[in-house]
Order: C-alpha cells, then sequence, then structure tokens
C-alpha cells in the first residue's frame, strides 16, 4: 500500500514538475476591465488582417503565436455518392495578424447575426445608390431636368439613407478591431 501511495505521489510531483504552463490571451476594454480570455481549450472566432475567418479550439499559446484546431464539414464524393465528412486541421497564426475577435453573443461562427448588425445597413446603402440611379437614367431619358418637380428633394434624402447605411457599417467595424474598442494583452505564463 505504501509502494502505491508513494508511486502516485510522485507521479503527481513528476507531472506537476514537468508540465509547462500555456500563455493565454486577454482582451481588456479601455479600462482594463476584462472582456473575455483565451487560453488552451477555448474556442476562438476572429478575423484576420488578410481577410482569414479563425473558427476553432485553440490548442496552444506560445511565443506570441495562437495555435488553433480547426474542423471543416464538407460532402466527399464516394463510389455510392456522397457522404459529409470532417476535415481538421491545426494552424498557427500571430495574435498580432488577428484584426477582430468575435468575442459577443451577436456572432455565430464567425458572423455577425439580426437583421439590424447585417440587413439594415445594406438595404440602405443599396437602396439609397439604386434609388438615385434609377431617378438620374430615368431623367436622362424622359429629358427633364433634374430640378424640376422636387427631384432635389428626394435625391438628397436617398443620398442620406446611403450614407447612413455606410456610416452604420463603418462605426460597426471600428468598434469590432482591437485598437478600436478593447486593447489585446497577452500575458506570458512563465515558471
Amino acid at each position: 500500500m505504501k509502494q502505491i501511495l508513494l508511486f502516485i505521489l510522485l507521479t503527481s510531483i513528476a507531472e506537476a514538475s514537468l508540465s509547462q504552463p500555456s500563455d493565454f490571451i486577454v482582451l481588456k476594454k479601455r479600462n482594463n476591465r476584462t472582456l473575455k480570455t483565451y487560453y488552451p481549450g477555448a474556442f476562438i472566432s476572429a478575423l484576420t488582417y488578410n481577410g482569414f475567418t479563425i473558427n476553432g479550439f485553440i490548442k496552444e499559446i506560445r511565443n506570441d503565436s495562437v495555435i488553433i484546431l480547426q474542423q471543416q464539414r464538407q460532402l466527399v464524393g464516394t463510389e455510392f455518392g456522397t457522404t459529409v465528412d470532417t476535415v481538421s486541421y491545426i494552424m498557427g497564426v500571430d495574435y498580432h495578424e488577428i484584426k477582430t475577435f468575435h468575442y459577443t453573443s451577436q456572432y455565430t461562427w464567425g458572423r455577425k447575426r439580426g437583421f439590424v448588425e447585417v440587413t439594415l445597413p445594406r438595404l440602405m446603402k443599396y437602396g439609397g445608390i439604386g434609388f438615385i440611379v434609377l431617378e438620374l437614367v430615368n431623367t436622362a431619358y424622359r429629358k427633364e431636368s433634374i430640378s424640376e418637380d422636387n427631384k432635389m428633394v428626394s435625391l438628397a434624402i436617398a443620398a442620406g439613407v446611403a450614407a447612413t447605411g455606410f456610416a452604420i457599417t463603418y462605426f460597426q467595424n471600428k468598434a469590432d478591431k482591437a485598437g478600436g474598442k478593447y486593447k489585446v494583452v497577452y500575458v506570458k505564463n512563465s515558471k
């Protein structure tokens, strides 16, 4: 019995002394309030500066790099038709290369969700610009003056709607970027 307890004690001491603690990344507001902490085993959803979407579980964080296990489900052809298969791959990304962290509940697997965040700004942009183009084409086709029948008022309203759509998109993207709404702090965990 003593030998078993001694073996368990020595094994746990060896494991504690040989294990290397992992670094972690903390997202903080400007007032140093923690928004989210990323550590090995946590899910990360982000976007890099070159447009690559990251969705996966963190395997390890070391030397300013985040090693991520990403999985992708796709249809694969077989001799009997098609089947769904999961492709897994591990990749490393420098945490400085991450432009946007998707850490709130308004994101679903890296994409914003909801009518106000996605659809409304697009409708405002396309609708405003489309109305302006259509009104100018119709005016040229009918050989009318732009200043007739209060066309300038309707064109100004359409331009305002389009500008509001662009402004909403701009401020949403600016707030989500690292350095905008939050700062990224790399914590080196050393013995």
